[in-house]
This record gives C-alpha cells, sequence and structure tokens, in this order.
C-alpha cells in the first residue's frame, strides 16, 4: 500500500496516532469509511470520512476538525487512511469481503435467514441455533461483561438501521434505495442490515485489532472438517459446515492462522506474461516442471490418499491443495474480452509478470461520440481521450479496459455500452430515446426535449427563490437540419423533441410558480418529467462538504444551522441550497449524495425547544455528531470530570457533631461549575445542566451525594454546602475529592483538615492507662482507629482473624473512654454495653475482670438478671444477643457512651427482631466485631452498617441497584472498588499472615460455657446416684480406694458436659440433645473458618469425633481423620497439608498427639481436657512447630461450675509434676492424688440445685 500523494505530507504524524493508540472506531461499507481520531493535542473526537475509488484512491473526503474552513487533508485523514489499511495491501472493506469470518456469516444468512429470532439464548451471552433434528448448526458465547453487553445490543436490542443512521446506504445506487424503501431490498442489503453481517465485522475488528484467537476444526465420519471453532478472549463461535457447503469457504480459509493450510495453485509457476498487440492476446509463459516442483508435489499428494472437494483435494493435518495448475498457466494465452476479466480477477498478479507492455493503475472516464450517418443511423462510439483513438491499429476495446496502442492496458469506468461502436437503426431509435432520456441529456447536441418542437419548457430561479417555468418557441421551419423518427423529431446540435406536445398529459407546463420551501418536495415527486427539462438537472455536485452549527440560547433553546462548504470552483459563483438540492445557475439542480447532507430534517434551519430538548439529546444529537461543525460547549458530554475542593472551612463544633463548610467544583476538561448549582438543577426536576463545564446528566448515580443533601445544608450565593463528617467521608469515598493549589494559608487549612479525615488519625492519641494489658503494634493501630471514630462521633467495624484480639483492642477503648470522661470533668456516669453470643459470655466477663479491674461490670444473664442500681453503681453491662433480645424495650431507654456487639454478623438478617432490637440501643458509637470477611456478602454487609452508621449506606433499592447487581451478577470491578472505598474508612480487617512479625508464638486460653437445662437434668442424676458411694467408701481409711469407680464417674460426667449423645452412646442422635460446649465449639469454628484458618479439633471420645465429623459432613465442610484404627494416616495428612477445601483435622489425642506433624492450622480447639498436662501440650505442638508459619491460638473448653473446673485448678496446681509425666492415661493419673484430694474434689463437685435458664 502507498500513500496517496496529497497524503505524504502527513505520514509521520499520522503514524504517530496509531503508536498512541488515538485512532478507534471505524465504520464502513464498500470502499465507504467513517473513522474516530482523537485530536493528538486536545484529545478531542473527531469524525473522518473518507470514499475510496477500486485502486485505494481518495474519491471523497472530510475531516470533522472544526478549526478547518474548506476541505483539504490533515494529519486526521491519513492516520484514519493508514488504520484502514492496517499495513496490508488491501482495505478494510476489501478484507472484510473475502474474509473467513463474512463468508461464514453470508452462507449461514443465505441457509437460515436474518432474523435474530432463529437464536435461542441459552443462559448469560449465549445464543444457539439447532436443526430440526436436535444438531448444534450455530453457536456464540461471550466470556466478558462487555462482550455480553454487545451480543445483547445485536441480537436483542437491534437498532433500525435507516438511510439517515446507517452507513451502510451510502453507496446505494437510486434503484436500490427505491427497492429498500418500498419494503424490498436486495439480497446484498438485506444482508449487510442483518445480525449475521454485525457478527461478522466483530469478528473482523477483533482480527484486525491483532487480538489473539484459535481456529479449530471438528470432523465427519469420513474424515471431512465439518465444523469451525473460532475462539477469541472476548467471545467464541461454532459454525457445522456440510460437505456440500465446505467448498463455499475454503478460499476464505486463507485469511485466517489455523492448522489447515490453503495451498492454492502455485503462481511460481509462471515465468512471465507477454501482449501480442497484432493477435490481441496476453502470453503466459511457464518455468518447466521438475520433480520438486509444486505442481509435482500437489500430485504427490493426491496420489498419497487425500479427498477431492470439487477444486480441491483435502489432505488430513495439512489443508487443502487446488486441484489444478494456475488459471494463468492453464489458459496459457488470453484474448480479447478474456482479457478484461483476467486483469479484474488477478490485477496483481498479471501487474507483477506483464512485461514490454504499461498496466495504468488509475482508471478513466470512457467518453461517447455520437454521429448519425446518411441513413439516419445513430452510431455512439467508444474513446478514452479522443474521439477515434480506440480505432487506431492494434488499439482494442476489451470490455471493462482498453488497450491503446504504444500506451499500455486502461480500466475503464462510466461505461454505458457494452461494445467500442454501438449502431441504433431509425426502427429501434424511438425506444432507445425513452430508455436513455438522462445520459442523452448529458451529450450535446442530442438532449431529450419533452416539449414539443414548437413550445419548449424552460425554467429559472428568480430572485426571492422562486421556480418560474416559461414556454419558448425554439425552431423556426427549415431553420436547420432534421429528421422525423416517428413520435421524435431530431434537430441538429438542439437534441429530440417530442412530435406531439406532452403538457397535456404532464404535469409540467408553463406558467408553473413553486416557493423556495416547496421546492424540494416538487422535485422529488416529478423528477421523471423533470429529466426532460434541459439543463434542470447538473451530475456536478458545488459542495466539499456540510457540516452543522449547534448552538444554545439564553432560554436553554437549541439551534441547527446547515453550514456548506463549496469545492473552490464554485467559490465565487451564486449558489442556492433548496434541503438536499443545490442550484447554479447555468448548471441546474443537483441532490446531494447521503454522505455529503446531515439528516433530511436539519438540512434547513431547525431549532428544538425546551421541551424536546431531551429526546434531541438522547436520540438525535449521537446521530449528528459526524456532521457537527461547530456545538456549544453547554452541550458538549466531558471527557473526564474531578471534584476540586476550592475551600474547606474550619468546623464548627456543636456537642460531639463537626459540621464542614465546604465550596466544591466540578472540574471538566471543558471548564468548571459549582457543585451546589447541579443540587440546584436536581431539586427542580432537571434531567441536563447546561454548564460552563459541558453537558452534565443530573440523573448520574455519581451525584446521587448531592441529592441526599436537604435545603437546610445549602448556601447557594456563597455557593457552599454544610456536611457532617460521614457526609465527608462518604463523599470522599464516592468521588475522590481534589485540592489542585496548597499556596494560600486557606488553602493548607483546607488541605490539613481533608488529610485528617483520609487518613483516619485523631488529633491527640487515646489514654489507654487502666488497661491491664500490654498492646502488639498492629493493636495499637487498630485503638487508633477506634478513637478517630470516637473523636468524629462515628461507629464502624472491627473485622480481624481470629485470634489477632478484636477484644483487647475494644477494651483499650473502653479505657480511653473512661479517662476521657476524668479529662472533660464529666460527672455524669459514662456506660458501655457489650452483647456477645451466650457461648462467650464468660469469655467476656473474665477477660474484662482481668484487664479492666478498675472497672465496675454487671453480667445481665440468667433467670435473677435484673438492671436495678446498674445506672449507678455499674460501668458496663455485659449481656448476651438472647437477653438483648427480650428486654430490648428496657435497654433501649438507657443512654450509652459505647455500644459492643460481639459476633456482629448474628443479626446480619435485617428483617430478623435481633437487627431490629440492635438498631433501637441508643449509643452515640457502635462497634461491631466479626472475624467474617463482610465485604463478600453484598446485603448483609448492609444490614451491618445499617446497625452501626444508620443512614450511612444507600436506600435498600439504591444499594441493590449501584452495588448488588452490577457486583454479583454483572462482575463490575469498578462498583466493587467504589464499594470497598466507601467501606474502608469505618471497617478494620487485618488477617494474620498481615502481621505475623508482632504475633507471639503461641496464646492459650481457656473458654467456658454453661450447661444447657436438659443437660444439667442429667448431669444432676449421675452425680447424685455416683458421689453418695463413693464418698462412703473414701472416708473408711481402711478400705482401698475404688478409683475404678472413681474414675468411672468422673468420665461419664466429662461425656455429660461433652454432649449427653456421647453419654448416652447415640452419637448418630446428637440433634435430639443440647450442649453448652457444643454450641461454644460450634460458635469457634466457625469464626476460624471465616478467618480462613485451618483447625485441630482434639477429643478423647471417638463418639465425640463421630458427632463432630457428622455435623463437618452435613455442613459441606471438608476434614481429615485420625483415631487409633485409622490405616491411611499418611493420606489423611497429606491431604490436610495439601487440600485447600480441608478445614478441619479431626482426631483423637491418644492416636495423634505424638509423631505427627499439623503446621497447616493455626488453631487448636481441645474439646475435653487430660488430666495429664504434658499429653495435652504434646498435642498441641503438634501444630505449635518448626514449620508453622501463624501464631497458633489454642482454646480448652470447660463448662463452668462443674467438676470440669476442678480438673482445670488440679492440673494448674499440680502443673509442675504432671510436666514430667508422659504416656499415662486419665485413670493412671487419678493414682496419683491422694485420699483427701479426690475427697475434696468430690465433695466441691456442684449439684445444680437452680437449673441454668438457656
Amino acid at each position: 500500500m502507498e500513500l496517496p500523494d496529497s497524503l505524504k505530507p502527513f505520514q509521520e504524524e499520522a503514524e504517530l496516532y496509531l503508536a498512541k493508540g488515538l485512532v478507534s472506531e471505524i465504520e464502513f461499507s464498500a470502499g465507504t469509511y467513517q473513522v474516530l481520531v482523537k485530536d493528538l493535542d486536545t484529545g478531542r473526537p473527531i469524525w473522518t470520512f473518507l470514499q475510496l475509488d477500486k485502486d485505494g484512491g481518495l474519491k471523497d473526503f472530510f475531516c470533522d476538525d472544526e478549526e478547518g474552513e474548506e476541505l483539504s487533508v490533515c494529519g486526521h485523514l491519513c492516520a484514519a487512511y493508514l488504520r484502514i489499511y492496517n499495513q496490508h495491501d488491501t482495505p478494510l472493506g476489501e478484507r472484510f469481503e473475502h474474509s473467513l469470518w463474512n463468508q461464514l456469516s453470508r452462507l449461514f444468512a443465505d441457509r437460515l435467514g436474518d432474523e435474530p429470532s432463529l437464536l435461542k439464548k441459552e443462559g448469560r451471552g449465549a445464543y444457539t441455533h439447532y436443526s430440526g433434528g436436535g444438531k448444534l448448526l450455530f453457536e456464540v458465547k461471550a466470556k466478558t461483561a462487555k462482550s455480553i453487553s454487545l451480543l445483547k445490543d445485536i441480537l436483542e436490542k437491534r437498532p433500525s438501521d435507516s438511510e439517515e443512521t446507517s452507513l451502510k446506504f451510502s453507496n446505494l445506487s437510486q434503484e436500490e434505495l427505491k427497492l429498500w424503501r418500498e419494503g424490498r431490498p436486495s439480497l446484498q442489503l438485506k444482508y449487510e442490515l442483518s445480525f449475521w453481517n454485525d457478527l461478522a465485522r466483530l469478528l473482523m475488528k477483533m482480527q484486525d485489532d491483532n487480538e489473539t484467537y484459535e481456529v479449530t476444526y471438528g470432523y465427519s465420519n469420513k474424515g471431512i472438517p465439518n465444523e469451525i471453532n473460532i475462539d477469541f478472549k472476548k467471545l467464541s463461535m461454532k459454525f457445522y459446515i456440510s460437505e456440500a457447503n465446505l467448498s463455499l469457504i475454503i478460499p476464505s480459509l486463507a485469511t485466517i492462522e489455523s492448522a489447515l493450510k490453503i495451498f492454492d495453485a502455485p503462481e511460481e509457476e509462471i515465468k512471465r506474461i507477454l501482449y501480442d498487440k497484432k493477435e490481441g492476446c496476453l502470453i503466459v509463459e511457464a518455468f518447466p516442471l521438475t520433480k520438486k516442483s509444486p505442481i509435482q508435489s500437489l500430485r504427490s499428494k493426491r496420489k498419497g490418499g487425500g479427498i477431492a472437494l470439487d477444486r480441491w483435494i483435502f489432505v488430513p493435518s495439512e489443508g487443502f491443495y487446488a486441484k489444478d495448475p494456475h488459471w494463468l498457466l492453464s489458459a496459457k494465452k488470453i484474448c480479447r474480452e478474456e482479457i478484461s476479466s483476467a486483469l479484474q480477477e488477478h490485477y496483481s498478479l498479471i501487474s507483477k509478470f506483464l512485461e514490454e507492455t504499461t498496466l495504468h493503475e488509475e482508471p478513466v472516464e470512457v467518453s461517447y461520440n455520437l454521429a448519425f450517418d446518411r441513413e439516419w443511423n445513430l452510431h455512439i462510439t467508444s474513446y478514452v481521450f479522443s474521439p477515434g483513438d480506440l480505432s487506431f491499429p492494434y488499439s482494442r476495446f476489451l470490455g471493462e479496459w482498453a488497450y491503446l496502442d504504444d500506451d499500455g492496458f486502461y480500466k475503464l469506468e462510466g461505461l454505458i455500452f457494452p461494445d467500442m461502436e454501438t449502431t441504433i437503426s431509425p426502427d429501434f431509435l424511438p425506444d432507445f430515446i425513452a430508455r436513455n432520456k438522462s445520459w442523452l441529456n448529458t451529450q450535446e447536441g442530442f438532449h431529450v426535449h419533452s416539449t414539443s418542437i414548437e413550445a419548449q419548457l424552460l425554467y429559472e430561479v428568480n430572485a426571492e427563490g422562486r421556480l418560474v417555468f416559461i414556454g419558448q418557441h425554439e425552431l423556426k421551419e427549415g431553420s436547420t437540419e432534421s429528421c422525423d423518427f416517428g413520435s421524435w423529431v431530431y434537430v441538429a446540435s438542439q437534441g429530440f423533441y417530442s412530435k406531439i406536445s406532452q403538457s397535456a398529459g404532464m404535469m409540467l407546463r408553463a406558467g408553473m410558480n413553486i416557493t423556495a420551501n416547496q421546492i424540494p418536495l416538487f422535485i422529488k415527486v416529478n423528477r421523471d418529467e423533470l429529466e426532460q427539462v434541459p439543463k434542470f438537472f447538473s451530475v456536478i455536485s458545488p459542495v466539499e462538504h456540510v457540516r452543522l452549527d449547534v448552538q444554545m440560547d439564553g432560554k436553554d433553546n437549541i439551534s441547527i444551522s446547515p453550514r456548506h462548504t463549496l469545492k473552490k470552483e464554485y467559490s465565487k459563483k451564486k449558489v442556492s441550497f433548496f434541503d438536499d438540492f443545490t442550484y447554479v445557475p447555468g448548471e441546474g439542480f443537483h441532490e446531494l449524495p447521503s454522505g455529503l447532507r446531515p439528516p433530511d430534517r436539519y438540512s434547513h434551519y431547525v431549532e428544538i425547544e425546551s421541551e424536546n430538548i431531551e429526546f434531541f439529546l438522547t436520540q438525535e444529537l449521537p446521530s449528528l455528531q459526524p456532521y457537527i461543525e461547530k456545538i456549544d460547549n453547554r452541550l458538549v458530554k466531558p471527557e473526564k470530570m474531578e471534584l476540586v475542593a476550592v475551600n474547606i472551612d474550619k468546623p464548627l463544633e456543636t456537642g460531639s457533631l463537626f459540621e464542614y463548610i465546604v465550596n466544591l467544583n466540578y472540574m471538566t476538561d471543558i471548564g468548571f461549575v459549582p457543585a451546589t448549582d447541579l443540587w440546584a438543577g436536581i431539586k427542580r426536576k432537571k434531567k441536563y445542566l447546561f454548564s460552563s463545564a459541558g453537558l452534565i446528566n443530573l440523573h448520574d448515580k455519581r451525584f446521587d451525594w448531592i441529592r441526599w443533601i436537604h435545603k437546610g445544608q445549602v448556601n447557594q450565593p456563597d455557593k457552599v454546602f454544610k456536611l457532617s463528617t460521614i457526609e465527608l467521608i462518604r463523599l470522599y469515598a464516592l468521588e475522590e475529592i481534589l485540592i489542585k493549589e496548597v499556596q494560600t494559608e486557606q488553602q493548607k487549612r483546607s488541605f490539613q483538615l481533608l488529610q485528617a479525615l483520609i487518613e483516619l488519625k485523631p488529633p491527640e492519641d487515646p489514654d489507654i492507662t487502666g488497661l491491664k494489658s500490654p498492646l502488639r503494634p498492629y493493636q495499637k493501630i487498630g485503638v487508633q482507629w477506634l478513637w478517630f471514630l470516637c473523636h468524629y462521633g462515628l461507629s464502624g467495624l472491627l473485622c480481624d482473624d481470629m485470634g489477632l484480639g478484636k477484644t483487647h483492642q475494644t477494651m483499650a477503648l473502653i479505657a480511653a473512654l473512661m479517662n476521657d470522661k476524668v479529662k472533660e470533668g464529666r460527672t455524669t456516669p459514662v456506660h458501655i454495653l457489650v452483647v456477645c453470643p451466650t457461648s462467650v459470655i464468660y469469655h467476656w466477663q473474665e477477660k474484662l475482670k482481668e484487664h479492666l479491674p478498675g472497672l465496675r461490670i454487671h453480667t445481665f444473664y440468667g433467670a435473677g438478671r435484673t438492671l436495678e442500681g446498674f445506672h449507678q453503681d455499674y460501668d458496663i453491662l455485659l449481656t448476651s444477643y438472647g437477653i438483648c433480645r427480650l428486654e430490648n424495650k428496657a435497654l433501649s431507654q438507657i443512654p450509652f457512651e459505647l455500644a459492643v456487639y460481639d459476633e456482629i454478623q448474628l443479626a446480619k438478617n435485617h428483617n430478623s427482631r435481633l437487627y431490629a432490637t440492635l438498631v433501637a440501643i441508643n449509643a452515640k458509637m457502635r462497634l461491631g466485631l466479626t472475624g467474617t470477611p463482610i465485604e463478600n456478602h453484598l446485603r448483609e454487609l448492609k444490614a451491618l452498617f445499617d446497625i452501626v452508621l444508620p443512614l450511612y449506606m444507600p436506600s435498600e433499592t439504591d444499594y441493590r441497584e449501584f452495588f448488588v447487581k452490577p457486583i454479583e451478577k454483572e462482575v463490575d470491578p469498578g462498583r466493587k472498588k467504589l464499594l470497598s472505598r466507601m467501606i474502608k474508612p469505618f471497617v478494620m480487617r487485618r488477617k494474620k499472615e498481615d502481621v505475623l512479625v508482632d504475633l507471639p508464638d503461641k496464646v492459650e486460653e481457656i473458654s467456658h460455657c454453661d450447661l444447657i437445662t436438659s443437660q444439667a437434668r442429667l448431669y444432676n442424676e449421675v452425680l447424685r446416684n455416683g458421689r453418695a458411694r463413693i464418698l462412703d467408701e473414701l472416708q473408711d481409711d481402711k478400705t482401698p480406694v475404688s478409683y475404678i469407680h472413681i474414675f468411672s464417674l468422673l468420665s461419664g460426667l466429662k461425656q455429660i458436659c461433652d454432649h449427653p449423645a456421647v453419654y448416652l452412646k447415640c452419637p448418630h442422635r446428637y440433634k435430639e440433645f443440647a450442649s453448652g460446649k457444643w454450641e461454644l465449639f460450634v460458635e469457634l469454628l466457625n469464626e476460624a473458618r471465616e478467618s480462613q484458618q485451618k483447625i485441630v479439633v482434639y477429643s478423647q471420645y471417638l463418639m465425640m469425633l463421630d458427632i463432630i465429623e457428622a455435623y463437618l459432613i452435613e455442613k459441606g465442610v471438608g476434614f481429615a481423620s485420625i483415631r487409633g484404627a485409622t490405616i491411611n494416616r499418611g493420606e489423611q495428612l497429606q491431604r490436610f497439608h495439601s487440600d485447600p477445601s480441608c478445614e478441619v483435622f479431626v482426631a483423637s489425642l491418644q492416636a495423634a498427639g505424638l509423631g505427627i506433624d499439623l503446621t497447616a492450622a493455626s488453631v487448636v480447639i481441645h474439646y475435653d481436657r487430660w488430666w495429664n498436662a504434658a499429653r495435652e501440650n504434646q498435642a498441641t505442638d503438634r501444630v505449635h512447630r518448626i514449620g508453622q508459619k501463624r501464631g497458633v491460638q489454642v482454646f480448652k473448653l470447660v463448662t463452668k461450675d462443674t467438676f470440669e473446673e476442678r480438673i482445670d485448678a488440679l492440673i494448674s496446681k499440680k502443673g509442675e509434676l504432671m510436666e514430667n509425666i508422659v504416656g499415662i492415661d486419665d485413670h493412671e493419673v487419678i493414682k496419683r492424688f491422694t485420699r483427701e484430694e479426690l475427697v475434696e474434689f468430690l465433695q466441691e463437685s456442684k449439684v445444680w440445685e437452680e437449673l441454668p435458664e438457656n
């Protein structure tokens, strides 16, 4: 491809456009292209229009650049031209025509039809078509959200093409347009307007953009390809090809890369081509065949078992070979008319091998010479440059080509007649005139006049722009040579006249007077008759291009004015415009082609009133973009938009609520507009704001934050908003606020105020004096964040992984609150509420007493619970979610400084009573604690935020439309990122691996629980029945201690504490019984899993292991297990270490306490206690050992007020002794206790006189 000379000066600039990716959208139809180019300097999108001739020359063009007053080439046009060729020898339209994509789509359009409804939607982004027998014939699947939307537009929401909006009509003849308007489009146009064509263009665009793809084939039983699979990253397609249709698409396989190649007849066999001007033939000379020549190779392929398909031989795993030698070699001598078709089909090849004769690239317009002979036969003779040049010796007329002696071959355009000379006899002349009136009117001296010889109809366009018809006497009898041809009379030098006046049957007549605004319609209605009026129509357009000027007035009305740019030769002539027609005196009317005129409605001045503006902006303005030369900035959609803070004033403290005075502007690539102007437009129910920053769609979701601002927060004269802290933080999350300049003191102050909120730092460090627990570095960061929230009257969610100390950070906040009360000199009590699951209430009680000994804690729980005296006598109210739900009315009356909701995810159902209870709590600050990654559950995330930060999140409907649907259904990364920005200031989540350097190696804690009522009854019954007899035996010093009886009793009580189903030997019925320890275990298990930590669970009872495994199976939790009878121990260990879905390791202490590596876990749960501390520690060390990459958290479950507490105390008391005992079972350990210790132990073991309320 060589650039046209006019574009060569811009080549370097154009290549820069391509290198920077500034040439994007391409629309095309045949040789007409519309290409979008972004300006190198301004970034403004500019439409270019190019019409190429058959040889790639610029036939017509224009560039939508507002600086260009006249039509001229430029860098934009050159870049568009280069992109159309895209480093190929042929332009995009021609490559598309021969592409596999087009051939497949055209084949299927012919076979199946062009209605989109013939494709069945199969799920999201997939469409199929099956034959009547159930065979898949076609399938298309989208792979990305963008391609899903694109397919939906092509197949489900197809816009209707029209002459005004689609480029596909730009190259149609008047006859084709007429058929289209009558609803009878040609097959070619019908295909071009079909979804098949759009799918082909989509594939072509991806291939032309150099996107990677793979084409594979399916095969029939004969081994012949019958299925083509096309796989791009964005989408895939599958076509079924029958054997009968395969040969139709074989040549087009050469346009793609695939495993099957096309071996067409090799042109290398051709030596040279000569032209014998005497014979008028092309002589093709070939090289002699050798054994290694391609033709011989082909013959050997055929002998090797290839499959014949029409003119091809299919060789499996290789491709398709042409059966015969190259067509030119087969012909050897190409004469006369065959030369034309040969040049048409093999121009490049013949041009390559033709010697001693010139093959001209530029086509020429054929001309005709008309003359009568003595017998009044009309002779029409073709010529190229001068009359008779085709009659010279050896010159030849070859149909669409001509050979001029000693000059070479020329491509002819504008052919009317197939032969060099056409003769029309007098008998056939009237019919010839009737069929060729328009053409004869272009031949000087042979015009066809619709009037009689007596009165010829002429016209003029007067000064008022009116079209006036006049009659004029043309011929004086005997004044010139003439001939009568029946219904026509020929007058030399003038043309043909109707013998009889036709005015009686014609619409046109002398005296007709047409007003200027009626002229366009008049011409269209009377086109056939007007063609008979001499020089009424001109074939030459005086217009270079037509553009539109779109402006607004002060009343928000839009005016559209057409602007016509004339060709240079018409710059000094008078040119009048009548919608789609131009008029030049002396030349006539010319109808502008579709490419040179805007849609019909805008071919003259149009004004759009305010009530119609929305329709204009959404439905009409986009289609007008290629024609717009100048447009009011207020109607231009900005390319980018930023929210800029002009000023942020010092917050005014009113109680605990801080308010900011902010002056905000939206800055665009066009200008700026105060955000308060958007608020005013929204409140006036406007959809659009026409501003100095451009056209702004006020319905855009990004302006929802403005919709939420009420009138009292707006000072319109000063252009400022009054925002609370949480509103300003939310705004920064939704729209990053920029401060462009930090020069003045006020600008610096604004920057500091904004940075304080962005960095989430309190103005001073919290005073945590009184907290009896050191904080790790990451916990100090957490407390700083909590204190920031508290200082600014905000709330939040602490979502650290299990084991990172959410409880400790919360206690530090409580200490800081209490110290702040003293610092401020407050005399009124400061009350804290802590709500937690029943299973961890004792954990909280112990931790608060241990680490905040200076505070008074009231545990509001159990049957005798009361709030009496709480206000004056206590600082912290500790209760469970169950009690909170029951006592919601009483608790809602108490004002709390801080409400802590541990495991807040339990209230994630926004329709539950618990959710309503927590929302009703009266607290200045609310802190939710959870180890669950809440950002993965969008609906639950909103529910939790509505508890701690009511009204921060959008309404239910807006939240679902703006976040849930785009993220969960459409996988929109932009919306996911926005939601993350919104919650970030109020959510802190650290994972263990993030803070590993700050973690201790191992943290052990005792986790307490209660007996459930039914569980306590069974415990009492067993204890009472066994204790009395054993105590009597122990009182008698002479009787040996019955260790077997003692161990049996204690073992039974341990089993009841674990789970009644273990004691009753029915683990398969475990759901029929309740257990407080089981509830605590499930709570710990869920928290560890939600923190994505693996867990090891130990129990000494096999039936307890049965219950745990049954529960894990039911919940679909992957686990491994080792017991004494386990054979495949290595396989179980390998699975736990290597399989991410294997989350839990269930083991008995005896089987897994020694000799194995369980470092894949970081949480250990001792479901029941051994009296042998050394054995417990050895089991823990299977996890806490070399190779462990996370801190290990160890939970030892103990049931309160049962003998399990006594075991725990005795283990602690005798810890040093037990450290040295290895390999001793529980019943052996009992023998290490004295008679007195056993009596004390049994006497103090509590019988539950008052059963617990659960």
